[in-house]
């Protein structure tokens, strides 16, 4: 009797939409999409009330309506401040994208384009062309397709080579990505009959050999972009299943994942493929992602033997995975930036990998010098540290990096909760009971807004003391 009593004095929708708040809100949101959030929020507190809270006023429930509408017109992706560290966060975005890129964006999202439009002829033309051509001379490789990312890159040749069809691939190469999202579950979405062949951690040219059948509609061979497997191993090298595929008749795919277009070890980090080599060793296809070591947005890039990737197209699946206009722009410039002999100051991705340590270190020891001149209750110190590549991308290897540590009177986690809550979000790292601002993924230009930051939080400390 008291819950259906307390329920029977909860307000009517047109009374609280009455409301001096909600009635200016209408001016920025039509009516009837409040009245629905009303009507929501009653339902709420309709519920709360079964289990006995108590009822808030009138003017508690229309600002509480307010501020719930009022989010909605904000967006929910919001630019921040990376101080992890870690250069292709997958959290955080991964790669960030060149000033160049955006431009182009911009121009192309204002208007019409030439999306599928040959200028030339007049007629209908192809999406990716520039991008192919670019692709060609980049890789080596006779054509070119673009997806949405690499898993769907996966899931269009598997579809089309492979569908009721097996897929042979080693045991030690079943990989699983962020998100409890596993390559054996791409290959079975897509119609084919995984077959894993040799042991975790030892894989022979035989054991392929000798699983293929009649039925076999493709040889997998998957980079392990995001882990390792150390001590008594083996593999087989692309080389070999080349090989195997000449005797058999049954097509190659390299699923390379990170996707690196130049020679990684000129920075340290030697025994990364590249897409180049990949397609040199001869395989007849080969996937890769976008947004890791490329650099770029996010996409799956495909590149092999032209009839091959003629298949493909033809794939009715490839339509529905085919990307927008805004994608293709982006890449459009990132590959033409990789024609340059200074690619890495063109690209964000490269040029973070690049970073040499002792700048760095000159960095965080004037952001710290010029912070301590502002901040009273955090004090900033420079300190090394070790980042990584993340995303997927070069497992066990890391960057000799430097950032400032913040030391306050408030726990660690206190502390880089109100970064994150600041305007922009700035996300640290908490390691050994210290915040952590690691400046190798922190771009110059936003120092002075980092700085802006800390001298915010600063000024909240001091109101607390």
């Amino acid at each position: 009797m008291e819950t259906n009593a307390g329920a029977a004095r909860l307000p009517q929708v047109d009374k609280i939409l009455r409301h001096p708040r909600l009635v200016t809100l209408q001016e920025r949101i039509r009516r009837e999409l409040i009245a629905e959030l009303t009507r929501q929020r009653l339902d709420q507190l309709r519920f709360d009330l079964s289990k006995g809270k108590e009822l808030p006023d009138l003017e508690a429930i229309a600002q509480s309506i307010a501020l719930q509408a009022e989010r909605l017109l904000k967006p929910g992706l919001a630019r921040l401040i990376n101080a992890t560290g870690v250069i292709l966060n997958t959290n955080l975005g991964r790669a960030p994208l060149a000033e160049s890129v955006l431009k182009h964006i911009c121009e192309v999202a204002s208007g019409y384009c030439n999306l599928e439009f040959d200028l030339d002829s007049g007629k209908r033309g192809e999406r990716s062309r520039q991008i192919e051509a670019l692709l060609r001379i980049l890789t080596g490789c006779e054509a070119a397709l673009v997806v949405n990312n690499n898993a769907a890159a996966v899931l269009l040749v598997v579809s089309t080579f492979a569908r009721d069809r097996e897929v042979i691939v080693s045991r030690g190469e079943l990989i699983e990505i962020g998100g409890s999202f596993r390559l054996p579950d791409v290959i079975r979405a897509a119609g084919g009959n995984l077959k894993e062949v040799g042991t975790t951690n030892r894989t022979r040219l035989s054991d392929f050999r000798q699983a293929i059948t009649p039925n076999t509609g493709l040889l997998l061979r998957c980079h392990r972009s995001n882990f390792e497997i150390v001590g008594f191993t083996q593999e087989v090298a692309l080389e070999e299943l080349v090989l195997l595929s000449a005797e058999s008749g049954i097509p190659v795919l390299e699923d390379l994942g990170s996707g690196a277009l130049i020679d990684l070890g000129q920075l340290g980090f030697a025994g990364e493929p590249t897409v180049q080599s990949q397609l040199k060793a001869g395989a007849d296809l080969v996937s890769f992602s976008g947004d890791k070591l490329l650099g770029g947005p996010q996409a799956g890039i495909i590149v092999g033997k032209r009839p091959a990737i003629e298949r493909l197209h033809k794939s009715p699946l490839y339509r529905a995975l085919r990307p927008d206009k805004l994608t293709l722009a982006a890449l459009e410039i990132l590959l033409a930036h990789y024609l340059s002999p200074s690619v890495e100051k063109l690209v964000p991705t490269v040029e973070m990998a690049s970073s040499k340590a002792s700048e760095l270190r000159a960095r965080a020891e004037a952001f710290a010098s010029k912070a301590d001149l502002c901040l009273k209750h955090i004090a900033c110190a420079a300190v090394a540290t070790t980042s990584a590549a993340g995303g997927g991308s070069l497992p066990g290897k890391t960057f000799s990096s430097y950032g400032v540590a913040l030391d306050s009177k408030v726990q660690p986690n206190q502390l880089a909760a109100m970064l994150r809550r600041n305007q922009p979000p700035v996300v640290a790292i908490v390691k050994e009971e210290q915040v952590i601002l690691d400046l190798l993924t922190v771009f110059q230009p936003d120092e002075e807004t980092l700085l802006a930051a800390l001298i915010a939080i600063d000024s909240q400390l001091s109101a607390s003391h």
